[in-house]
């Protein structure tokens, strides 16, 4: 997965000791626009749909969501609902705390967030 990809093997046990892996079937809302967001997911097999006003993004495996509220602590911008059954790994809000000390952890999230960010910003 990109998040993770070519970073030390200590990083990674850093983000396998943070995380639960969990299975959620097809329709099921994960993260509520406007709510607070007590997780961060990576996925691993599946897809979900978040839907950010009238636009929407496809989140496939690989590919994370959850972290620009957990980074922030305000409410989520978007609405994530899993399109069909999904595998993924969930940090909670204390799992999200351990991963973003990680310096390393940290800058990739930051990273990826604001690469999103620029991405929602520019296709407006």
């Amino acid at each position: 997965m990109a998040l993770f990809d070519h970073v030390p093997r200590r990083v990674l046990e850093v983000v396998a000791a943070n995380v639960d892996e969990v299975r959620v079937p097809a329709g099921e809302t994960l993260i509520r626009e406007g709510h607070r967001n007590d997780a961060f997911w990576i996925v691993m097999e599946g897809e979900a749909e978040m839907s950010l006003g009238h636009r929407k993004r496809h989140i496939g495996p690989g590919e994370f969501f959850g972290a620009t509220s957990m980074l922030d602590g305000r409410p989520a911008i978007g609405t994530v609902v899993s399109q069909t059954p999904i595998r993924a790994y969930v940090a909670s809000a204390d799992q999200f705390r351990a991963l973003e000390s990680d310096e390393t952890v940290a800058l990739r999230l930051f990273h990826y967030a604001l690469e999103r960010l620029r991405e929602d910003l520019e296709s407006t």
